[in-house]
């Protein structure tokens, strides 16, 4: 009798050597939860993530070094201020022509009265004046509180797309 030929063609097996090595405790209940919540062989988790540690370690932050991580965390700072001296700038900007529109438009308080009618009509002017800052400033700490902050109404800078003006 001649064997009958397997219909699905025998694969090779893998070759596999016996690796030793310590791991902390911890970190052994860790791997053996880990392998038992997914249904796999701790053997299988471990190779899977020296695959794929070993196939991209510059894409894996916990294969790169101290200084690269620290080169890292310096850049990523130097971002974070280059951005917020962008926006204190724009800040500063907003805040100068404000002034100077106001005291265009108010530059007549800063001159005394010349009758006691228009002096009486100055204080009115100041207690409303005063009435509205405070509202404003409520409002203005109401939508800080709220996380909202000036530079994201600014077209093109606060992480919108700069709107097309109609003309």
């Amino acid at each position: 009798m001649a064997p009958t030929a397997s219909p699905k063609s025998a694969a090779p097996k893998t070759t596999r050597v016996r690796l030793y090595t310590r791991l902390s405790q911890r970190l052994r209940e860790h791997l053996h939860d880990y392998s038992r919540a997914h249904g796999r062989s701790e053997r299988a988790v471990i190779e899977e993530a020296i695959a794929r540690y070993l196939a991209n370690p510059g894409k894996d932050p916990s294969a790169s070094g101290p200084l690269d991580r620290l080169a890292r965390a310096i850049d990523d700072d130097r971002r974070l201020r280059e951005q917020q001296h962008r926006d204190v700038e724009i800040l500063s900007e907003a805040f100068g022509r404000f002034v100077q529109a106001w005291t265009f438009m108010h530059g007549a308080t800063f001159i005394d009265p010349p009758t006691p009618e228009a002096s009486a009509a100055a204080s009115r002017q100041q207690a409303v004046g005063e009435a509205i800052y405070k509202r404003f400033a409520a409002r203005v700490a109401g939508q800080f509180l709220r996380g909202h902050r000036f530079v994201q109404d600014l077209p093109g800078l606060g992480g919108q797309p700069p709107r097309e003006s109609k003309g």
